[in-house]
């Protein structure tokens, strides 16, 4: 039985709870509400995981190790259920960031740092969901606390509490009461504090070559004796001032700061006492370090090549010219016939991911450092990326200059930039913005993956399923008798203007059959097909 644990024995937990998570990961993906191919909690949390610990450094000092962790998984968080594991992990890092080693009291308190942490990230809490789950075990284990059963003792109370509270899910939440499933954000959190748990007994978790293939992965050379250097580096230290003879006393912050203002951008210079942490892009770095070590040396350095970090965006991003504007929007995409479409409206970068294929908050810092532009607006164009893209900017250096319009569907992400006035004040144009996702009908037409029931919709496998504003509406094994189903309890499409059709190109069938419905049944509407592949969908409907 343990009294104390320090960073090395929970880099141990921590891999054993990713293991015991990609173990699992299948099972919590298809732990979903809806009857449509969106399950992918159990990625998400996964990748943040993973993300976290690649990024936690080898340390016997806890709260150190916890730095790394919750650094990395706040970078990494993909999806609502990434996002909050990671802001569990950063509240858990906030309790204990001065330990070096913890006990079971201390670990109480972490857990009670972490649900609070967590429901103040998300700007709309919702009950019956991991939040609940973490919050209500972590009250139990205040209550119930009993430190002489050591640090395992306490996982074993907070991991029997969580699964208490997980089956209560159904009664707190009504959509997964309807489609008979447990919350599956909470199930993953509770893998992965299992995971934690067994390897304090001593049960060490493997997981699949599958995933040690997949960890291994190389990526493309970015930089190479052909590459450009127009970037600079990314530096980052924490300088420790020094009484020695052999360095200046004379430290003057603001003389600091004008002077590194002259050596690169980014800037962000902050002293606590004797201890100066600076961030900064720049081309010169040793005349930063030169600069720095006149007054004292460094705790932590850390450089890296941001021509790198600017060439991997440009491959995956397909990024265009880096002029400076503005304003710039970015929007998340899938699909060439959408992403065309979408840079004819007036998108400027991209960052690929939709449904089931979630961006982390990193592929989002990554798109706002890459914007050059006085203002960035992003448009997340589904609900579950929404936190991630709050969570970037939050983390970004660039945060004051970001905007997020809130677009749950690339129909809302449409109308939204539809509804921009370039010529008004930035202020206007972002509230014309947010206006133009209201009163907004946008509807998807796929095949369910399991069978449904619902108080008002059944399915069975192979069906065609109509989702209106990400809410199961109307099932069919015809996809236009399901349609026309879904418009009628809408009772005002003859009042709309147009209709825009995103049509995945393996469905062409499907466009013939559309045309016609909407010809006889809405002949009012103005009709418009964009044509695309890489869609989960066989196709989405705005109907504006």
């Amino acid at each position: 039985m343990r009294k104390t644990i320090n960073g090395t024995i929970f880099q141990g937990m921590m891999t054993n709870a990713l293991h015991n998570l990609y173990n699992a990961e299948k099972e919590i993906n298809s732990m979903n509400v809806f009857p449509v191919a969106d399950g992918d909690t159990g990625s998400n949390m996964r990748l943040t995981l993973e993300n976290g610990i690649k990024h936690a450094k080898k340390t016997e000092h806890l709260g150190d190790y916890l730095k790394g962790l919750s650094s990395g998984m706040l970078l990494g968080a993909r999806g609502n259920s990434g996002v909050i594991l990671s802001q569990l992990f950063k509240g858990m890092y906030k309790e204990l960031h001065r330990c070096s080693i913890v006990n079971p009291r201390e670990f109480k308190d972490s857990f009670i740092r972490a649900y609070k942490e967590a429901y103040q990230a998300v700007i709309n809490p919702v009950e019956g969901t991991i939040l609940t789950v973490s919050r209500v075990a972590a009250e139990k284990v205040r209550e119930k606390l009993n430190t002489s059963n050591g640090v395992e003792g306490v996982f074993n109370l907070y991991l029997l509490e969580m699964e208490k509270a997980l089956l209560d899910t159904p009664k707190q939440l009504k959509v997964l009461k309807e489609a008979n499933v447990l919350d599956s954000g909470a199930k993953g959190y509770i893998v992965i504090v299992e995971g934690m748990y067994k390897y304090l007994l001593g049960e060490i978790i493997e997981a699949g070559e599958e995933y040690v293939d997949q960890i291994q992965e190389t990526t493309p050379i970015l930089f190479d004796e052909n590459s450009s250097f127009i970037d600079g580096y990314c530096t980052e230290f924490l300088l420790q001032l020094l009484n020695d003879k052999n360095y200046q006393e004379s430290f003057n912050l603001d003389n600091f700061i004008e002077y590194l203002k002259t050596l690169g951008n980014s800037l962000v210079v902050l002293q606590e006492e004797s201890i100066v942490k600076v961030h900064i892009h720049t081309l010169t770095p040793e005349k930063v370090i030169n600069e720095a070590r006149k007054y004292g040396e460094f705790i932590s350095f850390k450089m890296e090549n941001m021509q790198i970090q600017h060439n991997e965006y440009s491959l995956l991003h397909e990024q265009e010219d880096m002029e400076h504007k503005d304003v710039i929007f970015i929007s998340v995409l899938e699909g060439e016939g959408i992403k065309n479409f979408f840079k004819e409206l007036g998108v400027h970068h991209f960052v690929s991911g939709g449904q089931s294929n979630n961006p982390s908050a990193q592929d989002f810092i990554n798109a706002i450092n890459n914007a050059n532009a006085d203002h960035i607006v992003i448009f997340p164009n589904n609900p579950n990326i929404i936190e991630t893209a709050n969570q970037a900017k939050q983390i970004s250096p660039k945060k004051d200059i970001v905007e997020i319009i809130p677009t749950k569907s690339i129909i809302e992400g449409y109308t939204s930039i539809a509804m921009d006035v370039p010529d008004e004040e930035f202020s206007n144009r972002i509230i014309s913005m947010k206006d133009g996702i209201n009163d907004v009908y946008s509807i998807t037409i796929s095949r369910a993956v399991k069978a449904y029931k619902s108080e008002s919709v059944s399915c069975e496998v192979g069906d065609e399923v109509i989702c209106v504003n990400d809410k199961v509406d109307s099932a069919s094994n015809n996809a236009i008798k399901g349609l026309e189903e879904a418009l009628n309890k809408l009772g005002d499409v003859d009042n709309r203007n147009a209709a825009i059709i995103f049509l995945n190109e393996e469905f062409d069938n499907l466009e013939a059959n559309l045309e016609s419905f909407f010809s006889k049944a809405y002949p009012n509407l103005e009709v418009n097909f964009i044509h695309s592949t890489g869609m989960l969908y066989e196709a989405i409907i705005g109907i504006i």
